[in-house]
């Protein structure tokens, strides 16, 4: 009788035990996984910034390229996501739309520790090279955006759209060569 017993907690103990090693064995897995993507990204970038940029108009665009662009900063639509961290210090990504032709993409211009919009770039024709890719999904556990309030939390083109009444290519630059002394270029 007493074995039964005995035999019961044995198996609840060997049930909890392997349902732990199996969750530490997925969670394990999922960051060697993370690593794996991240160190591709990385060496992909690297790979492309030693290529010479391509022309926007001539894109056939396949994960990420460097493309050189000349167009119209829009510079007082600017908006600013938050909250971001670069070394240590907590400031915004300033997204910026530029105008091509008839086309609006969007750039990210770079880390900024103010919100603080560049008087002398507007109206100005600028010539940049920067990383395309599409715009990424929103993932699951990111913030709403805050149109109402000019609070960006998350990359979302629609709501990115909607608010600067503008129809935005389905394509987010990273600037590579931003001259601007107060934005730290980001990849």
């Amino acid at each position: 009788m007493k074995n039964i017993g005995k035999d019961k907690n044995l198996i609840s103990i060997y049930i909890v035990y392997s349902v732990v090693f199996f969750s530490l064995l997925c969670l394990g897995m999922w960051q060697l996984n993370k690593h794996y993507t991240k160190s591709y990204k990385k060496n992909l970038i690297a790979i492309k910034l030693k290529e010479e940029p391509k022309d926007l108009n001539n894109l056939n665009l396949e994960g990420l390229e460097i493309v050189k662009i000349k167009g119209k900063f829009l510079e007082t639509k600017s908006i600013f996501f938050e909250p971001r961290t670069y070394k240590g210090k907590i400031g915004y990504h300033k997204l910026t739309p530029i105008k091509v032709d008839e086309k609006y993409f969007l750039v990210n211009r770079g880390f900024t520790i103010e919100k603080k919009i560049n008087e002398t770039s507007i109206n100005n024709i600028d010539v940049i090279n920067g990383i395309i890719i599409n715009f990424p999904k929103p993932k699951f556990f990111e913030l709403k955006n805050d149109i109402k309030k000019n609070q960006w939390h998350t990359v979302k083109i629609e709501d990115i759209s909607q608010y600067l009444n503008l129809k935005l290519e389905p394509f987010l630059i990273y600037e590579i060569n931003n001259s601007d002394k107060n934005i730290i270029n980001v990849r």
